[in-house]
């Protein structure tokens, strides 16, 4: 009997020495370090922004931005001034540089050296005569002059119907016809003017004029052929 009570004995001696009185049970178990990941970023220069081709007002910009917090905010600037799309948008940064103090004024009863110099007359340049305007000719009495956004047709037939396709934008105009000539296409040069190409039909022929993107436009008669202005 003794011999059991002391066995029992030295079990519960060598289980109590093995814990350790000052650790919780609950403790969590540590299973490494954490270490803190860098992000890196590259300095902000510069980016542009190509709008499509059928933007005309620009209405506002909207830049999202990061705190130092971690909170994100937009910055709305209203703007609601026209565009041309041919120009992409650049957004910088740009230092504000401090104006400089204006001159200190003379006094009015100081004494300023006075240097004369003989004034010689330059002869003046000859003026360089340009053409007022230099037409594209299609056929014989059907030519075109393109500057800007406008672009005349020269000729005296009588014009059927006019319209406006897309994919590729294309105004087309209709020519009753009176005499017969050959297909013809021409490189204008002159955006947002890109070919015009004459084309003849049955009882009509057909100018198309190809444009460099999106554009509504206004056909207006002079003396002498068609106006036609993109907007």
């Amino acid at each position: 009997m003794r011999k059991i009570f002391w066995l029992f004995l030295s079990l519960i001696i060598s289980i109590e020495a093995r814990e350790n009185p000052f650790e919780t049970t609950n403790a969590p178990e540590v299973v490494g370090k954490t270490t803190q990941i860098e992000e890196k970023r590259i300095d902000f220069k510069s980016t542009s922004i190509t709008l499509p081709s059928s933007a005309r007002i620009l209405k506002s910009v909207t830049l999202t931005f990061q705190n130092l917090d971690g909170s994100i905010e937009e910055e709305h600037q209203n703007i609601d001034q026209n565009i041309d799309w041919h120009h992409p948008l650049l957004l910088s940064p740009q230092s504000i540089e401090k104006s400089t103090p204006p001159p200190t004024p003379t006094p009015p009863f100081a004494k300023q050296s006075v240097e004369t110099k003989e004034i010689k007359s330059v002869p003046s340049l000859p003026s360089v005569k340009t053409k007022s305007e230099e037409r594209v000719k299609l056929a014989e009495g059907i030519s075109l002059f393109a500057e800007g956004n406008e672009i005349k047709i020269f000729t005296k037939d009588l014009k059927m119907r006019d319209f406006l396709i897309a994919d590729p934008y294309k105004i087309v105009l209709d020519f009753k016809r009176t005499r017969s000539f050959a297909t013809k296409t021409v490189d204008l040069k002159k955006n947002p003017f890109v070919l015009a190409t004459l084309g003849e039909h049955k009882d009509f022929y057909r100018i198309a004029i190809l444009l460099d993107g999106h554009y509504r436009y206004d056909l207006q008669t002079f003396e002498g052929g068609y106006s036609i202005k993109l907007k």
